[in-house]
């Protein structure tokens, strides 16, 4: 009886994590001491601004096209870094936002880099980036390179926003809309 019970309570606090972790209209498992920005819609997760402005740490890796990406390059423009991956709903969710967010403002600075959390690789990365007409860069994350840095991550999506000088402004855990990231962008961008 003891260990159907304890069994029974781990089942549910795995649930729950599921649930919650995969980002699916919660504000995901991260908490906080900085209180989110007002929510702009309420379909989307909120926005925590950064308790302190730290420079974002960087990396290089090579993009799923061949090109070379370092982080610290892009110094000068605005960063998005979305950590998600196929098998995650709210990914599919907000993919088509970020890729519209990436065509709009991409020259005016936007720089959005997708980091792929795919054991199974490209076979499975180049299809979702087919349906949603991916535009932005997309690096694989086997290797842990930026999981190293950045994660490990409650769950995903998770999205840093970085500003023009490396520094982390801004993040979410779970999905983003359009409405809710546009206006942060557009402020980060005239800055």
């Amino acid at each position: 009886m003891r260990d159907a019970l304890f069994i029974t309570a781990c089942t549910a606090l795995v649930l729950v994590f599921l649930f919650t972790g995969c980002g699916s209209g919660s504000e995901g498992g991260r908490k906080t001491a900085t209180e989110p920005l007002e929510r702009l819609d309420p379909n989307s997760v909120a926005i925590y601004p950064a308790s302190r402005r730290a420079e974002a740490q960087d990396f290089t890796v090579t993009l799923l096209n061949g090109d070379s990406f370092q982080l610290s390059e892009q110094r000068g423009k605005v960063v998005v870094l979305n950590i998600w991956a196929t098998w995650c709903a709210p990914c599919h969710t907000e993919t088509p936002d970020l890729v519209d967010l990436y065509e709009t403002y991409r020259d005016e600075g936007l720089v959005v880099l997708g980091v792929s959390l795919d054991d199974r690789g490209e076979s499975v990365v180049r299809p979702f980036m087919e349906k949603y007409g991916v535009t932005y860069p997309i690096y694989i994350d086997r290797q842990d390179v930026v999981m190293d840095k950045y994660g490990p991550t409650m769950a995903v999506p998770t999205t840093y926003i970085l500003g023009k000088k490396g520094e982390i402004r801004y993040f979410a855990t779970g999905a983003l809309t359009r409405k809710e990231l546009e206006p942060r962008l557009r402020d980060l961008l005239q800055e």
